[in-house]
Protein backbone atom coordinates (compact mmCIF):
# COMPACT_ATOMS: atom_id res chain seq x y z
CA UNK A 1 0.00 0.00 0.00
CA UNK A 2 2.94 2.43 0.99
CA UNK A 3 4.63 1.70 -2.37
CA UNK A 4 1.31 2.34 -4.39
CA UNK A 5 1.07 5.69 -2.59
CA UNK A 6 4.43 6.92 -3.30
CA UNK A 7 3.91 5.70 -7.16
CA UNK A 8 1.13 8.09 -7.05
CA UNK A 9 3.22 10.73 -5.38
CA UNK A 10 5.97 10.55 -7.61
CA UNK A 11 4.02 10.63 -11.08
CA UNK A 12 2.40 13.50 -9.98
CA UNK A 13 5.65 15.06 -9.13
CA UNK A 14 6.90 14.18 -12.43
CA UNK A 15 3.81 15.96 -13.65
CA UNK A 16 4.15 18.84 -11.82
CA UNK A 17 7.75 18.93 -12.53
CA UNK A 18 7.85 18.87 -16.14
CA UNK A 19 6.09 22.11 -16.65
CA UNK A 20 8.80 24.50 -15.40
CA UNK A 21 11.41 22.25 -17.82
CA UNK A 22 8.67 22.84 -20.80
CA UNK A 23 8.37 26.61 -19.40
CA UNK A 24 12.12 26.71 -19.77
CA UNK A 25 12.13 25.43 -22.84
CA UNK A 26 9.51 28.15 -24.40
CA UNK A 27 11.32 31.40 -22.59
CA UNK A 28 14.70 30.34 -24.14
CA UNK A 29 13.07 29.54 -27.31
CA UNK A 30 11.16 33.03 -27.49
CA UNK A 31 14.79 34.84 -26.22
CA UNK A 32 16.51 33.30 -29.32
CA UNK A 33 13.85 34.30 -31.43
CA UNK A 34 14.42 37.78 -29.87
CA UNK A 35 18.28 37.71 -30.19
CA UNK A 36 18.10 37.21 -34.06
CA UNK A 37 15.00 39.63 -34.73
CA UNK A 38 17.85 42.26 -32.80
CA UNK A 39 20.61 40.72 -34.68
CA UNK A 40 18.95 41.21 -38.05
CA UNK A 41 17.64 44.52 -37.20
CA UNK A 42 21.35 45.30 -36.35
CA UNK A 43 22.58 43.78 -39.49
CA UNK A 44 20.26 45.60 -41.54
CA UNK A 45 20.87 48.98 -39.65
CA UNK A 46 24.24 48.70 -40.49
CA UNK A 47 23.98 47.85 -44.63
CA UNK A 48 21.37 50.85 -44.39
CA UNK A 49 24.16 53.07 -42.82
CA UNK A 50 26.61 51.87 -44.64
CA UNK A 51 24.77 52.51 -48.21
CA UNK A 52 23.34 56.24 -47.10
CA UNK A 53 27.25 56.91 -46.24
CA UNK A 54 28.14 55.53 -50.18
CA UNK A 55 24.94 57.49 -51.64
CA UNK A 56 26.38 60.44 -49.98
CA UNK A 57 29.47 60.81 -50.64
CA UNK A 58 28.82 59.88 -54.22
CA UNK A 59 26.18 62.35 -54.89
CA UNK A 60 28.17 65.10 -52.91
CA UNK A 61 31.06 64.75 -55.76
CA UNK A 62 28.35 64.29 -58.10
CA UNK A 63 26.95 68.08 -57.30
CA UNK A 64 30.27 69.21 -56.35
CA UNK A 65 30.12 72.74 -58.58
CA UNK A 66 27.11 72.27 -59.65
CA UNK A 67 23.65 73.38 -59.80
CA UNK A 68 21.54 70.07 -60.09
CA UNK A 69 18.29 70.55 -58.18
CA UNK A 70 18.51 67.15 -56.14
CA UNK A 71 17.72 67.01 -52.99
CA UNK A 72 19.39 64.16 -50.56
CA UNK A 73 18.33 62.51 -47.33
CA UNK A 74 21.20 61.83 -45.53
CA UNK A 75 20.36 59.28 -43.64
CA UNK A 76 17.87 56.83 -45.90
CA UNK A 77 19.87 58.32 -49.34
CA UNK A 78 16.81 58.48 -51.00
CA UNK A 79 16.83 61.36 -53.80
CA UNK A 80 14.19 63.78 -54.56
CA UNK A 81 13.57 65.86 -57.35
CA UNK A 82 11.06 68.75 -57.54
CA UNK A 83 8.14 68.66 -60.33
CA UNK A 84 9.79 71.66 -62.11
CA UNK A 85 13.14 69.49 -62.59
CA UNK A 86 12.00 66.93 -64.75
CA UNK A 87 8.22 67.73 -65.97
CA UNK A 88 6.16 70.75 -67.38
CA UNK A 89 2.92 71.31 -65.26
CA UNK A 90 0.34 68.30 -65.82
CA UNK A 91 2.86 66.73 -68.06
CA UNK A 92 4.32 63.18 -67.77
CA UNK A 93 7.14 63.76 -70.58
CA UNK A 94 10.59 63.82 -69.09
CA UNK A 95 12.23 67.52 -70.52
CA UNK A 96 14.99 67.65 -72.41
CA UNK A 97 17.37 69.50 -69.77
CA UNK A 98 15.67 66.53 -67.18
CA UNK A 99 17.20 63.72 -69.49
CA UNK A 100 20.56 64.75 -70.31
CA UNK A 101 21.17 65.23 -65.90
CA UNK A 102 19.60 62.06 -64.93
CA UNK A 103 21.94 60.31 -67.71
CA UNK A 104 25.23 62.17 -65.75
CA UNK A 105 23.34 61.33 -62.84
CA UNK A 106 21.35 57.88 -62.05
CA UNK A 107 24.90 56.16 -63.35
CA UNK A 108 26.72 57.34 -60.66
CA UNK A 109 24.04 56.84 -58.28
CA UNK A 110 23.08 53.32 -59.10
CA UNK A 111 27.01 52.36 -58.54
CA UNK A 112 26.82 53.75 -55.63
CA UNK A 113 23.73 52.18 -54.49
CA UNK A 114 24.83 48.57 -55.63
CA UNK A 115 28.77 48.95 -55.58
CA UNK A 116 28.98 47.08 -52.33
CA UNK A 117 26.08 45.68 -51.26
CA UNK A 118 24.62 44.20 -54.93
CA UNK A 119 23.07 41.18 -53.73
CA UNK A 120 21.53 43.29 -50.97
CA UNK A 121 19.70 45.17 -52.98
CA UNK A 122 15.60 43.96 -53.44
CA UNK A 123 14.37 47.25 -54.99
CA UNK A 124 15.00 49.96 -56.72
CA UNK A 125 11.90 52.40 -55.99
CA UNK A 126 10.76 55.63 -57.89
CA UNK A 127 7.64 57.35 -56.23
CA UNK A 128 5.80 60.34 -58.25
CA UNK A 129 3.87 62.46 -55.41
CA UNK A 130 1.13 65.44 -56.74
CA UNK A 131 0.02 68.18 -54.22
CA UNK A 132 -3.63 68.33 -53.68
CA UNK A 133 -5.08 70.75 -56.10
CA UNK A 134 -7.46 68.62 -58.54
CA UNK A 135 -8.92 65.35 -58.64
CA UNK A 136 -7.58 62.98 -56.52
CA UNK A 137 -7.60 60.11 -59.45
CA UNK A 138 -6.29 62.76 -62.27
CA UNK A 139 -3.83 63.09 -59.84
CA UNK A 140 -2.98 59.89 -59.07
CA UNK A 141 -2.69 59.30 -62.59
CA UNK A 142 0.05 62.16 -63.25
CA UNK A 143 2.08 60.87 -61.19
CA UNK A 144 1.93 57.12 -62.22
CA UNK A 145 2.28 58.29 -65.85
CA UNK A 146 5.68 60.32 -64.62
CA UNK A 147 7.26 57.91 -62.44
CA UNK A 148 6.62 55.39 -65.37
CA UNK A 149 8.71 57.67 -67.81
CA UNK A 150 11.33 58.21 -65.15
CA UNK A 151 11.98 54.38 -64.93
CA UNK A 152 11.72 53.89 -68.41
CA UNK A 153 14.48 56.34 -69.09
CA UNK A 154 16.39 54.88 -66.39
CA UNK A 155 16.33 51.50 -67.83
CA UNK A 156 15.71 52.28 -71.64
CA UNK A 157 18.40 52.50 -74.35
CA UNK A 158 18.44 56.04 -74.64
CA UNK A 159 20.61 56.81 -70.83
CA UNK A 160 22.87 54.05 -72.89
CA UNK A 161 24.53 50.84 -71.06
CA UNK A 162 26.10 51.59 -67.36
CA UNK A 163 27.15 49.42 -64.79
CA UNK A 164 24.54 47.69 -62.81
CA UNK A 165 21.74 48.23 -65.24
CA UNK A 166 20.45 44.34 -65.85
CA UNK A 167 20.04 44.16 -62.16
CA UNK A 168 18.32 47.74 -61.28
CA UNK A 169 15.90 45.92 -64.59
CA UNK A 170 15.22 43.51 -62.40
CA UNK A 171 14.86 45.50 -59.09
CA UNK A 172 12.78 48.78 -60.30
CA UNK A 173 9.18 49.82 -58.79
CA UNK A 174 7.67 52.66 -60.52
CA UNK A 175 4.42 53.68 -57.83
CA UNK A 176 2.19 57.29 -58.60
CA UNK A 177 1.06 58.11 -54.75
CA UNK A 178 -1.08 61.02 -55.96
CA UNK A 179 -1.49 63.56 -52.89
CA UNK A 180 -1.45 60.20 -50.24
CA UNK A 181 2.21 61.71 -48.97
CA UNK A 182 1.77 65.59 -48.81
CA UNK A 183 4.46 67.62 -46.97
CA UNK A 184 3.06 70.08 -44.84
CA UNK A 185 4.56 73.41 -43.60
CA UNK A 186 5.44 74.01 -40.03
CA UNK A 187 1.83 75.53 -39.35
CA UNK A 188 0.32 72.12 -40.65
CA UNK A 189 -0.48 73.91 -44.52
CA UNK A 190 0.21 71.84 -47.73
CA UNK A 191 3.62 72.98 -49.09
CA UNK A 192 2.34 72.41 -52.42
CA UNK A 193 5.93 73.22 -54.51
CA UNK A 194 7.31 70.29 -52.59
CA UNK A 195 4.64 67.90 -52.55
CA UNK A 196 5.09 67.98 -56.30
CA UNK A 197 7.98 65.66 -56.51
CA UNK A 198 9.45 62.30 -57.74
CA UNK A 199 11.50 59.85 -55.54
CA UNK A 200 14.16 57.57 -55.64
CA UNK A 201 14.91 55.09 -53.12
CA UNK A 202 16.18 51.60 -52.22
CA UNK A 203 15.45 49.04 -50.15
CA UNK A 204 17.48 46.24 -48.91
CA UNK A 205 17.39 42.20 -48.10
CA UNK A 206 19.64 40.65 -45.09
CA UNK A 207 20.48 36.91 -46.18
Amino acid sequence: MINKYRRTINREFERISFWPTFTDIICTVLMVVILMLFSYKSIAGSVEQDLAKNVQESVAKILNNSDMPIKVDKQTGQITFGENTLFDVNSSELKPEAKVMLKYFIPKYIEAIYKDYSDEISKIIIKGHTDDVGDYLYNLDLSQRRVLSVAKFIVGDEIGNYKYKDKVKKNIEAIGRSEAELIKNNDGTVNRDASRRVEISYEIKIK
